[in-house]
């Protein structure tokens, strides 16, 4: 209790001076705060932000250095401390400083091979390309965007409610930029592009980088600016001893900022009121400690409060203000209306498929959130490694969006590995390329090499004046070992191959829906590994024209929190032409004898995944399947395969306690409960119970209509993808079964 009136004391005396001085000259003493850079050890800023409003202590000038200039020019806009604090307890910050858009704003269409792979290599014109940083920050540079719509059009900051200017590093002279015209988000952007980390910002002719590099602490442009009185907040224990460097980011840091020790002891003596915050257990890339961080800052704030309170009132008697002190100071903004849209930067896709995906129109009138949801449209697509915009004012709320674009290498060469109980290891490789052929149009080849090999080819050309229409083409095919149950005990192996060839329209609705029609022709073959006996052995091939529904909504392609996945195919099977053979006890029978029909028939296959968020830690998924063959009579062929946890077969319904196809049926509905628990970070815990009723249509496997299941996963989220190792119960054999998956399925 002892230390704070002192800490008051002290700092009275220290103000007294100056407060005496500016008293003689007439004029009210000139407050500057500067923010230090430090990453997410920056978001301690806002609880000294938060003690100068709750003591009406005015700010005439701020500066700031990466983190601490976004968190500045923000509380110069006239965001209060409390508003910064609420967003950014709200913002996904992984997502914020992820290279990878989240899944949710990626395309329909491209959201089954996205972000599944180890290993992506870009090409352009045949060579590898690489950028001047890991993330480009495209997610980053929306959300600030959207954040400063307050100051839209204001291109002097000296003009923000409060003074702004922050700091970058040339990075061809290593020297000392100040940026306080043109561009805010653009300005922050270069603030805080960590080299290597973040690519680098051009401004001008000049390429910058983060400022913390040469001025980490910029008191000096606080004087410079005019400031009387400096305070000082900072998060950066300056350069960390060895066993403090830990991650991939602290070294960058400590590599990139010897220079800025020397301008930091310099500043620190120019700091009248200096407030220092410890938070050595935790680094630059403690993005998921927000909480924690923005607690110990409103800790120190509350230390710092008596000494901001008595500046303010001590001032206030001295100079009495014009106008009362305010929290909010925000400017009111009107939604903008677009007289013209301008790109450039497109070099392989053109303009109208651009602005087709944009979806804005000249005339309209939109908010920030309306362009950046669109903009994210155009995102969505991977054509683009990175879009930004700027709105030049006309008057009369109207503007000019000037947007600026940087597209991705039309060429990826990647690489994944994926072990899976049933079909074993494979080395997976990926050829993508986009503008194949024909312009606005992305084609890749997917290969599985292993035991069971596997082969996805697939095109897609956009079409439509919002190029929300698609025709696509595609070939598959795979190569399986299937086993074949009887009572759950194995009775024949089969060896199975599937070739199909697609073509298909598709209707994107938004980024989340779809729903389309198309026609398959499919090629079987089916051979048995040994003898038994009953044999159906041969090939045959078939048509099948359908419609489908896609719905795929989940917010991140592994151990999703929120969102459903949803996909429904119906359609018409026909033109069967079967060249099957049945063989009983080694001699061969007709199939219709034995109830073995190729006739055509109706199918429907629906699977859903539903996420339901219960708490931070825990997500419920309430798993649904359903499959019917109408009118069939095929045996093997065709039927639908029940069991696993993973889609890794065609005609799969997954279901716990069982593997794959230890039921083979022609009708079929699952019902399956996970509860989705992350007891350490990226670490989890799956109890799954399921439920099937199959053969209420048709007869395939005729003894047992119901089945019923349990399971354990133990998973973890890795560069790898999943790696998951479970234990499942059945209840109708008693027995324990062991299943193990590595890597994203093929």
């Amino acid at each position: 209790m002892r230390k704070r009136p002192a800490l008051v004391y002290f700092f009275t005396l220290l103000l007294l001076p100056a407060l005496v001085f500016a008293q003689e000259g007439g004029k009210r003493p000139k407050i500057g705060l500067t923010l230090s850079g430090g990453g997410a050890k920056g978001l301690a800023h806002i609880g000294i932000l938060q003690a100068l409003d709750s003591a009406g202590l005015k700010v005439d000038y701020i500066t700031g250095t990466s983190m601490g200039s976004i968190i500045g020019s923000l509380y110069a806009m006239g965001y209060s401390g409390d508003t910064i604090e609420k967003m950014a307890r709200q913002m996904d910050w992984d997502n914020l400083f992820s290279n990878q858009p989240v899944l949710t704003d990626i395309s329909f269409e491209e959201k089954r091979e996205y972000n599944k792979y180890l290993i992506e290599i870009p090409f352009e014109y045949g060579k590898p390309k690489l950028a001047s940083g890991v993330i480009a920050g495209e997610q980053l540079w929306l959300e600030l965007a959207r954040l400063c719509w307050p100051v839209n059009g204001v291109k002097d900051f000296s003009q923000f409610d409060i003074p702004f200017k922050c700091i970058a590093t040339d990075v061809t002279t290593g020297e000392v930029v100040t940026l306080d015209t043109g561009d805010i988000v653009t300005a922050i952007r270069a603030s805080m592009a960590i080299p290597s980390v973040f690519t680098a910002v051009k401004i001008g002719d000049k390429k910058l980088v983060d400022g913390g590099v040469v001025r980490n602490f910029p008191v000096i442009t606080a004087k410079e600016m005019g400031a009387d009185l400096v305070i000082g907040s900072n998060v950066s224990g300056g350069l960390r001893k060895a066993e403090q460097l830990v991650t991939p980011l602290d070294i960058i840091y400590q590599l990139g900022f010897y220079k800025d020790a020397d301008d930091f002891k310099q500043a620190k003596k120019l700091t009248d009121i200096y407030i220092q915050h410890h938070l050595d257990n935790y680094s630059a890339a403690s993005f998921g400690s927000v909480d924690s961080l923005l607690d110990i800052g409103k800790k120190k704030g509350a230390e710092l409060y008596p000494v901001f309170k008595q500046m303010a009132d001590s001032l206030n008697a001295l100079y009495p203000p014009e106008t009362p002190f305010r929290k909010n100071r925000l400017p009111f903004t009107p939604d903008i209306e677009l007289t013209d849209i301008k790109v450039t930067g497109l070099v392989h896709s053109d303009e109208s498929f651009f602005l087709g995906r944009l979806g804005l129109l000249k005339g309209g009138c939109y908010t920030p959130t309306d362009i950046k949801e669109a903009v994210l449209n155009v995102f969505g697509t991977r054509f683009y490694k990175m879009i930004t915009y700027q709105l030049e004012p006309k008057g009369d709320g109207k503007s000019v969006m000037d947007i600026s674009v940087e597209e991705n290498p039309l060429t990826y060469v990647k690489f994944a590995l994926q072990y899976n109980s049933f079909t074993n290891a494979s080395a997976i490789m990926n050829i993508t390329q986009r503008n194949f052929v024909v312009p606005n149009s992305r084609a890749f080849v997917s290969v599985a090499i292993g035991e069971n090999p596997r082969v996805l080819a697939e095109f897609f050309k956009y079409l439509g004046p919002k190029r929300n229409f698609g025709f696509g083409l595609g070939g598959y095919f795979e190569d399986n070992a299937l086993t074949l149950y009887k009572d759950y005990k194995r009775q024949m192996e089969y060896h199975l191959k599937y070739l199909s060839g697609d073509i298909r329209f598709q209707y994107t609705l938004n980024s989340m829906m779809a729903v389309g029609i198309g026609s398959r022709y499919e090629f079987l073959n089916i051979n048995p590994r040994y003898e038994s006996v009953e044999v159906l052995r041969g090939n045959g091939n078939q048509m099948n024209s359908y419609v489908y529904v896609g719905i795929n909504s989940l917010d991140r392609k592994v151990y999703p929190r929120r969102g459903v996945d949803f996909q429904l195919e119906s359609g018409w099977v026909y033109r069967q032409q079967e060249g099957y053979r049945l063989y009983k006890d080694g001699v061969e029978v007709l199939p219709e004898d034995y109830n073995y029909n190729f006739n055509n028939y109706q199918r429907t296959l629906m699977q859903m995944k539903y996420n339901i968020p219960f708490n931070y830690n825990g997500t419920l998924q309430v798993q649904l399947g359903g499959a019917a063959n109408f009118s069939h009579r095929q045996g093997p062929v065709n039927a639908f395969l029940l069991g696993g946890l993973n889609n890794v077969i065609r005609n799969q319904l997954p279901i716990v306690g069982i593997r794959e196809a230890e039921i083979t049926t022609s009708s079929a509905a699952t019902i399956q409960l996970s509860y989705q628990y992350e007891f350490m970070r990226n670490t989890y815990a799956i109890p799954r119970a399921g439920v099937a009723l199959y053969d209420f249509l048709g007869d395939v496997s005729a003894k047992y209509k119901y089945m019923s299941g349990y399971g354990l996963t133990g998973g973890y989220s890795s560069f790898l993808g999943p790696i998951e190792a479970s234990v499942m119960y059945c209840d109708q054999d008693g027995r324990l079964r062991m299943y193990v998956n590595i890597g994203f399925n093929f």
